[in-house]
């Protein structure tokens, strides 16, 4: 529930102080509005086009577009400026897995925006049960990760696996849930074992500043800025041999040091 918010009566710098809290509760309710309105939108326009598609690849290539048109809308909508780098490491030819620090919902919708070729997330299970979006990430191929649930990991991991030998790109978060400090946490196997099954290239990927915008637990977002690092593609075919749990721990304690000093 919403609280009222109050405007105090005090010095120019509180008043001041103040006037931008209150201006940050009024864009927090408008973007949440947004996201609502967009993502019905989107979702029913999305829908209705590809009604026309009979093809099943071809419908999730067509709410793949959908879906970064719906994350480029509420990045914007957020307003929060958006630093990115390395965009030229990114390879055109072959399918990778970008793995980024997950420090937000933001995240999700400022790479959906500027990550320009065709990708599927792995993201977590709960998304899939939000009403609207849930059913349009589904539809757009996106796949759930439950790591609670062992048998369906294992299902999501074989079928992340031969999509990406199908040269198909994904987007999975190695730390599996979003940041409660804003610190890169450590990453969990599933991704290891994605990457020494399918033998694709990794491109790592650091962002900074969305959890200052909007931390885990909140609905209000704070203005500031967000950069986002991507750095060189990364092979590790020192542990395509064994798929054993002690190295794929050690794939992921490497990728994760790469990560965090993109991040700096």
């Amino acid at each position: 529930m919403f609280r009222p918010y109050r405007l105090p009566h005090g010095n120019k710098k509180e008043r001041g102080s103040e006037l931008t809290g209150f201006f940050s509760y009024i864009h927090s309710i408008v973007f949440w509005f947004v996201v609502f309105f967009c993502s019905v939108t989107i979702y029913s326009v999305s829908y209705l086009s590809a009604l026309f598609v009979k093809n099943k690849d071809e419908k999730n290539r067509l709410y793949q577009k959908w879906a970064r048109l719906w994350g480029s809308i509420l990045a914007d909508a957020a307003m929060i400026k958006v630093t990115v780098s390395g965009l030229e490491n990114i390879p055109a030819d072959k399918a990778v897995i970008f793995t980024p620090n997950h420090q937000s919902y933001l995240d999700i919708f400022i790479l959906l925006k500027i990550l320009s070729r065709s990708f599927r997330f792995v993201i977590m299970r709960r998304l899939f049960k939000v009403p609207v979006i849930g059913p349009f990430i589904t539809k757009a191929g996106f796949i759930s990760l439950d790591r609670k649930d062992r048998k369906r990991s294992i299902l999501a991991i074989h079928q992340v696996i031969d999509l990406l030998k199908d040269n198909e790109s994904f987007v999975i978060f190695p730390e599996g849930k979003l940041t409660k400090d804003g610190t890169v946490g450590e990453f969990g196997r599933g991704t290891s074992i994605i990457i020494q099954r399918s033998k694709s290239p990794v491109v790592p990927i650091a962002i900074n500043g969305t959890f200052a915008a909007l931390p885990k637990g909140s609905w209000r977002i704070k203005s500031g800025k967000v950069t986002v690092n991507i750095g060189k593609p990364v092979n590790f075919e020192n542990y395509y041999d064994e798929v054993s749990k002690l190295r794929s721990l050690a794939l992921g304690s490497e990728l994760r040091k790469i990560v965090v000093e993109l991040k700096g």
